[in-house]
């Protein structure tokens, strides 16, 4: 009798473990989204993010790994973000005040951006955005090539805020250059606040095919 009831909580004590890893296991692989999922649908889940065709890992001052079809060597501190994305070099100055502000080169892209904890404003590449903090993302419009496209949703969550200037730089970049293109409307003169003019120093007909 006491070696069937000592077999028996073994087996609940071993089942009940399993249960334990397999759902820990579970958490640790869903993570949080960052970016569209209609583009590439990335995870990050502490310092890695995943993706169907991208794993990249974030180092202490860098990033590093692959971003669908472009090997990514990022390097950062409080002024700058230096590095290359692919065969196209990467980079972006970097201020912190009131806002953040983000502007040069990611991948050859040109990049304006402003971000002030409610509003993620500029432009990436060919495309103007106006976002706005709307829970764990931003959410609004973009403009490229004439083209508006309404309902722009990126997953960026609010704990990211506390993260490095460089590092929220290149998640910032990273996440708007992950939104899938899905033209909705033309419109002409659709302009975000601030920042445009200094694009025209920034103009290079070499981007990387995100």
């Amino acid at each position: 009798m006491n070696r069937l009831l000592m077999s028996t909580l073994t087996a609940l004590s071993l089942l009940g473990t399993g249960c334990a890893a397999t759902s820990g296991a579970q958490g640790a692989a869903s993570g949080v989204a960052l970016g569209d999922a209609s583009g590439e649908p990335l995870r990050l889940e502490g310092a890695a993010i995943t993706g169907p065709h991208s794993s990249l890992v974030i180092e202490e001052d860098g990033m590093r790994g692959r971003f669908r079809t472009h090997s990514v060597a990022l390097k950062w501190d409080y002024q700058q973000l230096t590095g290359s994305v692919g065969d196209l070099a990467t980079r972006l100055q970097l201020a912190e005040g009131d806002d953040t502000r983000v502007w040069g080169a990611f991948g050859g892209t040109p990049v304006d951006l402003t971000e002030d904890g409610t509003w993620l404003q500029g432009r990436v590449g060919t495309c103007a955005y106006a976002l706005k903090r709307e829970g764990d993302g931003f959410k609004g419009m973009r403009e490229c090539g004439g083209t508006l496209e309404k309902d722009i949703h990126v997953s960026f969550p609010q704990a990211l805020a506390t993260r490095p200037v460089g590092e929220r730089a290149a998640l910032m970049t990273l996440m708007l250059v992950n939104i899938k293109s899905a033209p909705v409307a033309p419109i002409m003169g659709f302009k975000p606040r601030g920042g445009v003019e200094r694009m025209n120093k920034f103009s290079d007909c070499r981007y990387a095919s995100f």
